[in-house]
């Protein structure tokens, strides 16, 4: 049986403003053509499926017709469990309806783990959990999370038996690498669970940080569906699995828009841009300041410009501007901005009668 290993699609964010709907729709066409090309059984889709858990109508939209094709039409079954961004319980809406389509939902772990078995695979799907909701289920106190995951681990190895064991989480593995996108995840320490208490079992399918990694051959992250932020330069991919032979390969997924910073003097910048006319850019100047005029002309030679930033001394204090706010700020909003940007102070009263009369309409100063 053929698995591929998904996680963090994050449907439904934006970065600087911007929508990443047409990039997630993107790579998942990528994902239909490789369960088709690989004969894929099962798809695993390891927690955070939604970027908060208000989800928007485009990004439950988008999560129904990506579940509608894979079962549907490429004749798969769908494995899901929560993250810390998902609402478990909005998640498992009709979950025992939709199990007999081929989608099975694991929102809250509210019992002992128990198998789902698909052919020679007993899967053991770990939505997010906190320390206290394993207590709860075990009846049991843990002096810390790793202990109490320990248990779960422990469990579902009491239950071996001649089938494949596979345990989804949506967890942070002690060791692993983060990146900027991985905002949420809890790097100080109380969170963390060792690699080791997952001996024994033969393949741990991992969600929750940004960065396809592979912890040991067989525990991996898959990384998340897109890039997310411009510290995310490495390749995209999934993880496919045969539970025959336990042969594991990772293949790539090409972002729709790669992230790509330029930075450098206006002159270099200009060269660069013409390289990268269907990236994410994110630029920062090295010899000037910033102005929204500097922003409005990169932004009509790269149509897909985030944000613009400079290293000077004047404006070392991170002045940086999105382009989205070309379209969203008014003229008076952009006057304050500059003032606290570049003065560090709301604009006066008399600032504010002398840009009323300049621009013959009404400006209330915050």
């Amino acid at each position: 049986m053929k698995i591929l290993h998904t996680s963090d699609w994050h449907l439904g964010i934006d970065y600087h403003r911007h929508s990443f709907t047409e990039d997630q729709r993107y790579a998942l066409r990528q994902y239909y053509e490789i369960i088709q090309q690989e004969a894929v059984d099962v798809v695993l889709i390891c927690g955070d499926i939604y970027d908060t858990t208000l989800a928007s109508k485009e990004a439950i939209a988008l999560f129904d017709e990506a579940i509608k094709h894979m079962i549907q039409e490429l004749k798969v079954k769908v494995i899901v469990i929560a993250g810390n961004h998902d609402s478990a319980t909005r998640l498992s809406i009709m979950r025992d309806l939709l199990e007999a389509q081929g989608l099975y939902i694991f929102g809250t772990l509210t019992s002992k783990p128990q198998p789902l078995t698909i052919d020679n695979v007993d899967f053991y799907p770990i939505p997010f959990v906190h320390k206290d909701t394993i207590s709860a289920v075990f009846q049991k106190s843990f002096s810390n999370y790793e202990q109490a995951f320990l248990q779960l681990t422990d469990h579902i190895r009491s239950q071996k038996r001649e089938n494949r064991q596979m345990v989804l989480a949506h967890a942070f593995v002690n060791g692993a690498k983060v990146c900027e996108s991985d905002r949420f995840a809890h790097i100080g320490g109380t969170d963390l669970i060792s690699k080791d208490i997952f001996y024994d079992i033969d393949y741990v399918a991992l969600g929750h940080l940004h960065r396809p990694q592979k912890i040991t051959e067989h525990i991996r992250y898959s990384g998340s569906l897109c890039p997310y932020t411009f510290s995310e330069t490495a390749a995209k991919e999934v993880v496919l699995i045969d539970s025959e032979t336990m042969d594991i390969k990772s293949i790539a997924v090409t972002p729709l828009h790669p992230m790509t910073t330029i930075a450098g003097s206006y002159e270099t910048v200009c060269e660069q841009l013409l390289k990268h006319q269907e990236d994410y850019v994110k630029i920062i100047l090295e010899d000037q300041g910033i102005s929204f005029e500097l922003l409005e002309l990169f932004k009509e030679r790269c149509p897909y410009l985030l944000t613009l930033s400079s290293n000077q001394q004047e404006q070392r204090e991170a002045v940086t501007l999105k382009a989205n706010d070309l379209d969203t700020l008014s003229d008076e909003a952009i006057v304050k901005q500059f003032f606290m940007d570049y003065f560090n102070r709301e604009v006066t009263a008399e600032e504010s009668d002398w840009l009323k009369q300049a621009k013959g309409s009404e400006f209330i100063c915050g």
